[in-house]
């Protein structure tokens, strides 16, 4: 079986300076890797995100995978709106993302 890499609680600091928490699974080696990531205000640890989603095993096929907790939410600073932050901070993370170690950034 294909060994993979955790990091729990990742911060990524947003425009407005709130700092989002990510748990981030990578294959073993230096990549790059394709990058599945999901932002949920439910929890990063939830079976509901299991359900969709398994990260290790996506990681054990090629894939970096990010699961953010959002705004407000489990781990993430900030105040929780629903719908309040999502695109502005949808984008910064997705940059983010596209900037870990290891990430295959789409060409321009």
């Amino acid at each position: 079986m294909a060994q993979i890499q955790i990091d729990f609680d990742v911060p990524a600091q947003m425009r407005d300076g709130t700092v989002l928490r990510a748990d981030v699974y990578r294959p073993s080696g230096s990549g790059p890797w394709p990058v599945l990531l999901t932002r949920l205000p439910y929890g990063k640890h939830t079976p509901v995100m299991a359900m969709m989603l398994d990260p290790s095993a996506a990681a054990r096929r090629g894939f970096m995978v990010v699961i953010q907790d959002t705004c407000g939410r489990f781990a993430s600073e900030g105040e929780w709106g629903p719908f309040t932050y999502e695109e502005s901070d949808g984008y910064d993370t997705v940059r983010w993302a596209a900037a870990l170690s290891g990430s295959k950034a789409p060409s321009a």
